[in-house]
């Protein structure tokens, strides 16, 4: 029996960037929880294993807040400092128009089978022409008609030639790693 299409469902889905403050000065800095907007994704089936391959534009990348513990508190910063942070991530961390993830998970059987199960997936991401190996656990949620994937990716800037950003006089700087987390939906073509 053929798999049905599935395509992305950009309104259930969701993927957010999460940057951590390191150093002396760490405590006055912010974790940040970047937004892609835009974000599309493709899903091809290939016998027992999953193919995704996500593509955020860097322009749409918006600065939804700071971290704090959990939650995101949206009105720590405000307008001018976002649009300073967006900038600096397109202009001088990124330089790239867009960013490509492709995952590829195994889960024995269909990968859309209805069901709850988690898979480990391994891929890689590409910024700029540098790429970078990834490994991710994706929760996945399928029924007759959607599959969701849920989890977390962690990327490592210098392997991808980035050097993390600092703040003022090197007081602190963004972590080495900062986490994708994502909620991928594909639903009825």
């Amino acid at each position: 029996m053929a798999e049905p299409e599935l395509r992305f469902d950009a309104s259930a889905s969701q993927v957010v960037v999460q940057t951590r403050a390191k150093g002396m000065l760490a405590k006055l800095a912010h974790d940040l929880s970047i937004d892609a907007r835009d974000a599309s994704a493709t899903l091809r089936i290939e016998g027992e294993e999953a193919v995704v391959e996500l593509r955020v534009p860097v322009a749409k990348l918006e600065v939804a807040g700071v971290l704090k513990g959990g939650d995101i508190d949206r009105g720590v910063l405000s307008r001018s400092d976002k649009d300073d942070i967006q900038k600096k991530i397109r202009e001088e961390v990124l330089r790239s128009g867009e960013v490509v993830v492709a995952m590829r998970a195994s889960v024995g059987g269909s990968p859309i089978a209805a069901g709850k199960r988690s898979a480990d997936a391994r891929g890689r991401i590409e910024v700029g022409g540098r790429s970078a190996q990834l490994v991710s656990r994706a929760d996945i949620d399928a029924t007759d008609t959607r599959v969701t994937a849920n989890g977390r990716v962690k990327v490592n800037l210098p392997a991808l030639g980035i050097t993390p950003p600092k703040g003022p006089l090197g007081a602190f700087r963004v972590d080495d790693d900062v986490e994708i987390v994502y909620r991928l939906a594909f639903g009825p073509a």
